[in-house]
């Protein structure tokens, strides 16, 4: 017969298991297939209006970030050769800065020479995509309006190119 603690330890590390399986699943799965809300920001630059709704039939991808996000600053400059480099595929890119004064931002964009469109950020478009609380996190949307992926943390060129290719 078992030993009490044994069968004990055994339930709790299957416990465990499930958890961190359920975890896993649902942290990156965030929106997955569904459509991806729509919303209407300014470009920092120019005060331009950019919706979402815009790009449909494109692949969009994403980026949403903070102006004193140092991974975010890292990511930046892939982000920017990814979009030059697919946008003549169907990519299009977009920054949204959240939390972060737009005189600042403005000068990031020029000081990393983005050329894809940077947008004045707001609570409720934070909300609508999961209520973004780390930064970097990258959205990728497919070319039907649905969220394909949703990314927190940094990634390097490569990786991205991987979930985005295959959309294009």
């Amino acid at each position: 017969m078992p030993h009490k603690s044994y069968c004990f330890s055994r339930s709790l590390a299957r416990m465990l298991m499930v958890a961190v399986c359920v975890l896993a699943l649902a942290a990156p799965s965030w929106g997955a297939g569904k459509p991806a809300p729509d919303f209407t920001l300014k470009d920092v630059l120019q005060g331009k209006e950019y919706s979402l709704s815009q790009f449909k039939g494109k692949v969009v991808m994403i980026n949403f970030f903070t102006f004193f996000c140092g991974p975010c600053r890292d990511e930046m400059p892939d982000l920017n050769k990814i979009n030059n480099e697919l946008k003549g595929k169907g990519l299009q890119t977009m920054g949204i800065a959240l939390s972060s004064d737009p005189t600042q931002i403005r000068f990031l964009v020029k000081q990393l020479g983005l050329e894809y469109p940077v947008l004045s950020g707001t609570d409720k478009v934070s909300e609508d995509y999961g209520s973004i609380s780390v930064v970097p996190t990258t959205v990728i949307i497919d070319k039907a309006g649905n969220v394909a992926q949703r990314i927190e943390g940094t990634r390097k060129k490569e990786v991205f190119q991987k979930m985005i290719e295959p959309l294009l």
